[in-house]
């Protein structure tokens, strides 16, 4: 499949692995607070702001409460083996909110009534930052981590990051790490040599290329990361990549780590997606995928980076007042299989890029076959 010819992509889905099945991703932000100011993180919406107030622990539970509740709506048309959530905790820091042990033992207690009927794997992304006693608590409420990991950060920081990974690889809980490559000189050095350390370890590791105006690497450097962004081939999936340009601009990898297929072609995965598609008008799945509640605003998204909703505008699809009837809304338009099939309205996709997705609306109702039961994927049809 050649990446970079944009005019022949028409099609984009998770490629077919075990460990990487599409689960429905419940994007649960706690906090924009943080104790880290990385160069790369905005300040506001999308990033951190610590001149916000932490949000209150029953606003927390309230919004996590409604989200279960949606996504119990959404699980009943979906075929058995991909009856699967993924809750992910994060912030800001998730970890800097005061009230986060209280919190997490609440996602336990909220779920019980959907235990049966779905399973759930709680995900927290964090930098890793609190101390030992802390972090062994955290890790009785959490199924999962993923730590990214920051070369801007102290000397300090980073063995209190090392030291809890060893925690997790000690008790045999489920991580993985997430490096951000700073292509700064200052600190480049630091990320290639804390990659040498994770692959002489063992460790399960990815580099993540850093989004926006920083994301700017030189040739040398995107010969480096080659390796790391190769196909089951062995094809590298940005040999077109341009140095010393933004790769925000260019394209995006699943920052899931998934694999992708591209125009049905289930034997070829690929890491890299160019970004200048087009995909406005494409008819997208995301939301039989992703919730995301921004609980510092009270808003619920489609997901974090994708905000487009059913009706073809962009924004919230519900506040914390009322989603209780948004949720009603929606379980009566697929009792009727009149679910409207999401219609993207932007140039470039994000996050979500995994979610299934199509310029033709017979590809798009020929892969939710797969994911979903009869009835739910009638909402594809005409």
């Amino acid at each position: 499949m050649i990446l970079n010819d944009q005019n022949k992509i028409h099609t984009i889905e998770p490629a077919y692995v075990p460990t990487k099945k599409m689960s429905f991703l419940i994007d649960w932000l706690i906090t924009l607070k943080c104790n880290y100011e990385c160069s790369y993180c905005p300040i506001g919406p999308g990033g951190h702001d610590n001149r916000r107030p932490h949000p209150t622990k029953e606003k927390c539970l309230k919004m996590l409460d409604q989200m279960y509740r949606y996504v119990d709506v959404m699980m009943q048309y979906k075929n058995p083996r991909f009856k699967d959530a993924i809750l992910n905790i994060y912030g800001g820091e998730a970890l800097y909110h005061p009230n986060i042990e209280e919190i997490l033992i609440g996602s336990t207690k909220y779920f019980e009534k959907y235990s049966t009927k779905w399973t759930l794997k709680r995900r927290m992304t964090t930098n890793a930052s609190a101390q030992l006693k802390t972090w062994e608590n955290i890790c009785e409420h959490i199924e999962g981590f993923t730590l990214s990991y920051h070369s801007q950060s102290t000397k300090k920081m980073k063995d209190i990051f090392k030291n809890n990974l060893e925690h997790l690889i000690k008790i045999k809980k489920e991580y993985d790490i997430v490096i951000l490559m700073y292509p700064h000189k200052e600190y480049w050095n630091d990320c290639v040599e804390f990659l040498k350390f994770c692959q002489q370890n063992k460790l399960n590791f990815r580099p993540r290329l850093l989004d926006g105006g920083l994301g700017v690497y030189n040739q040398e450097q995107l010969n480096f990361l080659k390796e790391f962004f190769q196909n089951k081939k062995g094809e590298i999936d940005f040999n077109e990549t341009v140095p010393n340009k933004k790769i925000l601009d260019q394209g995006r990898a699943c920052c899931g780590g998934r694999s992708l297929c591209l125009n049905r072609d289930l034997k070829t995965q690929e890491n890299f997606v160019p970004r200048n598609l087009g995909f406005k008008g494409w008819h997208c799945s995301a939301n039989w995928y992703f919730l995301m509640a921004d609980v510092d605003t009270e808003n619920f998204f489609t997901n974090k980076d994708c905000r487009v909703k059913l009706d073809g505008t962009v924004g919230s699809i519900a506040t914390i007042d009322s989603m209780d009837e948004y949720i009603l809304t929606m379980t009566e338009l697929l009792k009727e299989n009149k679910l409207p099939v999401m219609k993207c309205v932007q140039k470039t996709c994000i996050c979500g890029t995994c979610a299934p997705k199509s310029l033709k609306k017979e590809n798009l109702y020929n892969i939710m076959k797969i994911y979903n039961t009869e009835a739910g994927a009638k909402n594809f049809l005409d």
